[in-house]
């Protein structure tokens, strides 16, 4: 493949930038990659050779990971954005809402600018996102989410923070508290990451049934997030919590090894916010990582299996559909 001459500089980064292309990609299509940016950067300036690179390497990454809006993953992706920029504003509001003694409490001896930016930078980022996801403006989308999981990234990085400087003048090493704050956060986190990936072209218009699921999201994701009683330590690890929240909602996004996306992506959304929460609490009930051990290696594999069963299956009944009866 021969890389069009554009001043040193650029093609150097058009070289680096079709290197994030998988091997096979490269050879089908990397002169007409290459010709392509050659003539849409022919009369721009360096800003328009930076634009045209990042896209060439954000698409790049997205073949490579297979995000794209031809494989599996993309579609289910694309499924799941309004159910999650949904579900997890919702979260992020029904937080905000049940702790908002705590926040008046903070401000009486706090009312610094940085205490109120964190204060109402996630609910005000969460309301963002349900307007935008209505209106099927999905950059805005992506922007509030980033915004939210980067706050929530912030505030687990300051827990673990915490959590290390404490065990630097004590013999006691615990990461009890990170694992509190990142059953909160971590949520936050993962969809802003799962919007970002969901591919462009496949995501879905502003329509009356988009909106409604939007809507609809907004409430199970806050009925979700009060359920989990996240201020409550003691909350109990019960049999039917962990069915609920952790369960089926596993068995369910399962389901898309068999090409069944709609059951697919709900079971992701709800993963995405009980998840967290599920495994914390497993860890907290059993006394911590080692009592933990001798249960990861049976569960995986019976995870593993079900999941080749699932994929197989679904593969021999897809290809006597095509077949069709003997």
């Amino acid at each position: 493949m021969s890389t069009p001459t554009i001043g040193a500089a650029p093609s150097a980064v058009l070289r680096a930038a079709l290197q994030l292309y998988p091997e096979r990609y490269r050879r089908e299509r990397g002169e007409e990659l290459a010709e392509v940016f050659a003539d849409t950067t022919a009369a721009g300036g360096r800003l328009a050779v930076a634009r045209e690179v990042l896209g060439l390497a954000v698409y790049g990454l997205r073949v490579r990971l297979g995000l794209t809006g031809a494989s599996p993953a993309g579609r289910l992706l694309a499924l799941l954005a309004p159910m999650l920029a949904g579900a997890v504003a919702g979260a992020a509001l029904a937080a905000w809402l049940t702790t908002a003694d705590r926040v008046a409490t903070r401000f009486s001896w706090d009312d610094s600018f940085g205490t109120r930016f964190a204060m109402f930078c996630p609910p005000v980022a969460a309301a963002l996102l349900v307007v935008a996801a209505l209106l099927g403006r999905w950059a805005a989308v992506r922007g509030s989410a980033l915004i939210l999981g980067a706050s929530a990234l912030y505030e687990l990085v300051g827990a673990v923070w915490n959590d290390l400087a404490d065990a630097a003048v004590s013999p006691y090493f615990s990461l009890w508290w990170s694992g509190y704050i990142g059953m909160a956060t971590l949520p936050f986190v993962a969809a802003a990451l799962l919007l970002v990936a969901a591919p462009t072209d496949l995501l879905p218009r502003p329509t009356w049934r988009t909106g409604g699921l939007v809507l609809a999201s907004v409430a199970v994701g806050a009925l979700l997030e009060t359920a989990q009683s996240w201020d409550d330590t003691n909350f109990p690890l019960d049999r039917e919590w962990v069915v609920v929240m952790l369960i089926v909602p596993l068995l369910l996004t399962l389901a898309g090894l068999r090409g069944r996306m709609a059951p697919a992506a709900v079971g992701a959304a709800v993963l995405v916010l009980t998840g967290p929460g599920c495994l914390f609490n497993i860890w907290r009930e059993s006394g911590g990582v080692s009592h933990l051990l001798p249960l990861v290696a049976p569960t995986v594999a019976v995870l593993l299996l079900v999941a080749v069963a699932v994929h197989r299956f679904g593969r021999r009944e897809a290809v006597g559909a095509v077949r069709g009866p003997a």
